[in-house]
C-alpha cells in the first residue's frame, strides 16, 4: 500500500505539473482575478515574511492609499503563496510564486480526494486515478485559467477532508471532530462563498445519509451531535476571518459587491438570454455541466439495470443524486434555493461546480464497474463527447492567454469595492475602474494654514510619523484612505475628509511629533479570543483522544510479546 502511494504522489506531482505547465512556464496568465492576485500575494508576503502574521492592511494598494482587502477578503490560500516565499528566499516574482502555489495546491487536492476515497473503500488504483481526474476536473482548471479564482481553487484541497472527517465521525474515530473542525474552519478561511454553498449542499446532506445508515436513534443522535460539535468549533476557529469579515462591511461599499452584474439569475445555465458577454466561459460551463449530468446518470442507470442489491442505497447512488440535484440549482431549475438567507450573495452559481465535481467523481469511484451493461458503456462514451466541446474551448482559450502573457505580463491592480464607503466611485464603472485621478498628485501630507515644519515619513507598513510645528491649530491630511482602525499618538481625534475619505486630524499650536497606526478594532479581538478558545479546546481534546488511545494499546503490548516469544 505504502510503494503505491509513493507512486501515485509522483504521478499527481507529474499531473499537477503539465496541468499547469502554461503557468509554470510564463507565470500568472490574464483572467478575471489575475491582477488583483498579483497585487494581494505580492503585499500578503511581503508583510508575512517580515512579521506580520496575519497581514490585514495592504498599504501599497490604491496607489499607496491603502486597502483593508484582508479584513474581508480570506487568507489561508495566501498563507501558502507567503510560506512558499519564505521557502523560496524570496527569489520568485509574486507572477512565477502564484503559479507554484496553485500547483502546491491542485497537488494537494489530489492527496485530499484519495483520502476520501479510499476511506470510502473505493478500490486502491480506483482511488488513485479518482484523485486524478478530480486534479484535472475541468471546473477546476477553469477556475485557475479563465477565472482567476486562486483563493476558491484552493477549496478543492479542503473539500474532500471536511467529508472524509463526517464519515470518521460516523465510524466512531476519536480525533474525527477535530479534524471535522479543522477541515470546516479551512473551508471559509479558504473561500467563503464556496464555503457556503457547501454548507447548504453536500455537507448536510451527507450527514444527514449518515446518520440515517446508522440505523438506532441512539447512534444517529450521537453522530448528529458530533458533527454539530465538530461544525461550531470549526466555526470558533474561522472567527480571526469569519467575526470582522462580517461585522465590518460597512467601512466599504459592500453593496458593489452584490450589485445588477452579480446577481445569480443573470448566471443561470437555462437563461442564456441574460448571461453578460462575454458569454464564452459560460458555454463552457454549460458543456462540462451536461457532462458531469450524464456521469451521474450512467451511475444511477448502472445501479437500476445491473442486478446490484439495493442499489438505489449505495453510496455511489447518493452521490449521483447529489450531482443532479447541485446541477439543478445551477441551472436555475430551482430558483428558490438562491432565495436563502445568504446564499444570493454568492455572486455566481456556477461556484457550485466544486460540488457537482466532487460528487460526479465520488459516484463514479464508487460505482461497480464490474457489472456489465452495455448502455452504461454507450453513455460513458456519451460523457466523454459532452466533455470535448468545453475542453476544446478552454484550451483555445487557454492558448489565447498565453500568447498575449508573452507579448504583455499582467499588471496588479485594486478593486474598487474596498474603497472607503462614502468614496465617490465612477457611476456604471468596472470592477476595476477605481476612480482615483482626483487624487493624483496628491503629497503624502498637507496642511493648512501652512506651518513651519510639515513633515511626514512611512515608519511601517501601518504606521506613519508626522512631524509638525506651527504658531496656530493646523488641519493635517494625510495621503491614506480612512477607516476606523487609525489611531494617533498622542491621541487626538481622527477623521475622514469629505468626500475622499482620507486621514485628517487638527494638530494644535506648537511643535510636536505624532504617530499614526492601526490598531485592533474590538471585531477582530472578538474574533482572536473566539479563534483561541477553540485552538485551546480543540488541542485539548485531541490531546486527551490521543492519550486514551496510547493507555489502551500498552496493556496489550506485553501479552503480545509473550505469545511472540512461545512462537
Amino acid at each position: 500500500m505504502k510503494p503505491l502511494l509513493g507512486r501515485s504522489a509522483f504521478m499527481w506531482l507529474a499531473a499537477a505539473v503539465l496541468l499547469m505547465a502554461p503557468s509554470l512556464l510564463l507565470g500568472t496568465l490574464q483572467s478575471h482575478s489575475s491582477p488583483q492576485n498579483l497585487t494581494y500575494a505580492a503585499q500578503f508576503a511581503d508583510q508575512f515574511r517580515n512579521g506580520v502574521v496575519y497581514p490585514r492592511w495592504l498599504a501599497d494598494s490604491f496607489d499607496g492609499l491603502g486597502s483593508p482587502v484582508f479584513y474581508f477578503y480570506p487568507p489561508v490560500a495566501f498563507w501558502v503563496d507567503a510560506l512558499l516565499n519564505i521557502a523560496t528566499f524570496g527569489t520568485l516574482s509574486a507572477s512565477y510564486r502564484l503559479s507554484f502555489s496553485s500547483l502546491l495546491l491542485l497537488w494537494a487536492s489530489g492527496f485530499a480526494m484519495h483520502a476520501w476515497l479510499r476511506a470510502e473503500k473505493a478500490p486502491a488504483r480506483t482511488a488513485v486515478f479518482g484523485a486524478l481526474a478530480y486534479m484535472a476536473a475541468p471546473y477546476h482548471l477553469l477556475d485557475h485559467y479563465y477565472r482567476g479564482a486562486y483563493a476558491e481553487f484552493g477549496a478543492y484541497a479542503v473539500l474532500p477532508l471536511a467529508m472524509l472527517a463526517v464519515g470518521q465521525i460516523a465510524d466512531k474515530r476519536r480525533l474525527a471532530p477535530v479534524l471535522l473542525a479543522v477541515a470546516y474552519a479551512a473551508l471559509p478561511m479558504m473561500h467563503l462563498p464556496t464555503a457556503l454553498l457547501i454548507s447548504v449542499t453536500a455537507l448536510p446532506m451527507y450527514v444527514l445519509y449518515r446518520g440515517v445508515r446508522l440505523g438506532a436513534l441512539r447512534p444517529a443522535a450521537e453522530f448528529l451531535i458530533r458533527c454539530l460539535l465538530g461544525g461550531v468549533l470549526g466555526l470558533a476557529l474561522a472567527a480571526i476571518y469569519l467575526v470582522p469579515a462580517l461585522r465590518l462591511q460597512d467601512w466599504i461599499p459592500a453593496e458593489t459587491l452584490w450589485g445588477k452584474y452579480y446577481h445569480v439569475e443573470n448566471w443561470f445555465l437555462l437563461t442564456p438570454g441574460r448571461w453578460p458577454q462575454p458569454t464564452d466561459m459560460m458555454h463552457i460551463i454549460a458543456c462540462y455541466a451536461a457532462a458531469y449530468g450524464i456521469a451521474a446518470v450512467t451511475v444511477l442507470a448502472v445501479l437500476a439495470c445491473g442486478g446490484i442489491a439495493h442499489g438505489w442505497r449505495t453510496d455511489a447512488a447518493f452521490w449521483a443524486f447529489v450531482c443532479i440535484i447541485c446541477l439543478l440549482f445551477v441551472a436555475g431549475a430551482l430558483p428558490w434555493f438562491w432565495q436563502l438567507p445568504f446564499v444570493a450573495k454568492v455572486q455566481f452559481p456556477w461556484r457550485l461546480m466544486i460540488v457537482v465535481e466532487f460528487s460526479a467523481i465520488t459516484a463514479l469511484c464508487l460505482m461497480p464497474w464490474s457489472v456489465p451493461s452495455r448502455a452504461a458503456s454507450y453513455i460513458v462514451v456519451g460523457v466523454i463527447i459532452a466533455f470535448i466541446p468545453g475542453v476544446a474551448e478552454m484550451a483555445r482559450g487557454i492558448l489565447v492567454r498565453m500568447q498575449v502573457s508573452l507579448v504583455q505580463q499582467e499588471v496588479p491592480a485594486d478593486l474598487k469595492q474596498f474603497e472607503p464607503a462614502g468614496f465617490p466611485q465612477k457611476p456604471n464603472g468596472g470592477y476595476a475602474e477605481l476612480g482615483l485621478e482626483p487624487l493624483e498628485g496628491v503629497p503624502l501630507i498637507t496642511c493648512e494654514p501652512k506651518p513651519r515644519i510639515c513633515k511626514a515619513s512611512i515608519e511601517s507598513f501601518d504606521r506613519l510619523r508626522i512631524d509638525v510645528d506651527a504658531e496656530v491649530p493646523t488641519e493635517i491630511v494625510l495621503r491614506r484612505f480612512y477607516y476606523p482602525f487609525w489611531r494617533l499618538d498622542p491621541m487626538l481625534p481622527v477623521v475622514a475628509t469629505d468626500p475622499l475619505r482620507l486621514v485628517s486630524f487638527t494638530a494644535p499650536a506648537g511643535r510636536h511629533v505624532y504617530h499614526l497606526r492601526r490598531t485592533a478594532v474590538p471585531a477582530e479581538k472578538a474574533g482572536w479570543a473566539i479563534s483561541g478558545l477553540s485552538f485551546a479546546f480543540l488541542l485539548a481534546w485531541a490531546t486527551a483522544s490521543w492519550a486514551k488511545k496510547r493507555a489502551m494499546i500498552k496493556p496489550a503490548l506485553p501479552g503480545r510479546l509473550l505469545r511472540g516469544h512461545r512462537r
